[in-house]
């Protein structure tokens, strides 16, 4: 009777022991959220890959901050005043927004309409250059790394406008007519390659007998923008907002 007894016992305690360790196991699962699609798979990774990407910018900008910080300590330190620092960064600021006079090496590259004698079953704008031509070539450039353009003098800005105007094109209001001279400061063999690619643009209006020079130079100059930048729509918004 008493091993009948101690079996029992024994299964007793078993059972128990199985009820808490299920109770302790079902505590620590999450919740049941019903299905996990393929789609809300995909939705969770990029909402983790912006949070991480936004995390990386948070972080960049606090390094920044800090080694800004640091140089005005430093100027601070060392001439009881941060005009200096602020000079520069103004100085660059208005590099960037191409107010500022600059050279540096590069390349030249020189336009004219063709001499070709056009066929009476042929399309003369095929043997002319047009604003669509020019800004072909300026984005090839920006591609390929130019830090500033111009063109006939006039600085070409990231609101430049540039449209054809009759025989001629007008370049943020000004008219230019032939020979189109756009210069470009990066770096020359970049610049050069990317301009000449065989089956580029350049190469596709050579084909019309457009008549094009591809210069790289050590040093040109190119002149600051001189007009005024009308921001009509845009606001700056401060970080959280």
């Amino acid at each position: 009777m008493k091993k009948h007894l101690t079996k029992y016992y024994f299964l007793f305690i078993a059972l128990f022991i199985s009820y808490l360790f299920t109770i302790q196991i079902r505590s620590n699962v999450v919740p049941f959220q019903g299905i996990v699609t393929i789609p809300k798979i995909l939705e969770m990774k990029n909402e983790i890959a912006n949070v991480t990407d936004e995390s990386h910018k948070l972080a960049s900008a606090i390094s920044e901050a800090q080694i800004k910080l640091k140089s005005y300590e430093e100027s601070i330190i060392n001439t009881g005043t941060v005009y200096g620092n602020m000079k520069s960064e103004l100085a660059l600021a208005w590099n960037f927004a191409d107010y500022e006079k600059v050279e540096g090496p590069g390349v030249i590259i020189t336009m004219n309409d063709s001499l070709a004698e056009v066929g009476e079953d042929e399309n003369l704008n095929w043997y002319l250059i047009h604003d669509g031509d020019i800004l072909e070539i300026v984005n090839v450039l920006r591609d390929a790394g130019a830090e500033a353009i111009s063109i006939n003098g006039e600085r070409v800005t990231a609101t430049s406008n540039i449209r054809c105007g009759g025989p001629t094109i007008n370049i943020d209001g000004k008219r230019h007519a032939v020979p189109f001279v756009i210069k470009a400061i990066g770096n020359p063999q970049t610049l050069e390659a990317s301009a000449t690619a065989p089956s580029g643009y350049i190469d596709l209006m050579e084909y019309y007998d457009i008549r094009i020079t591809v210069e790289k130079v050590d040093k040109l100059i190119i002149n600051p923008y001189d007009g005024k930048y009308k921001l009509n729509y845009q606001k700056k918004i401060e970080d959280g907002e």
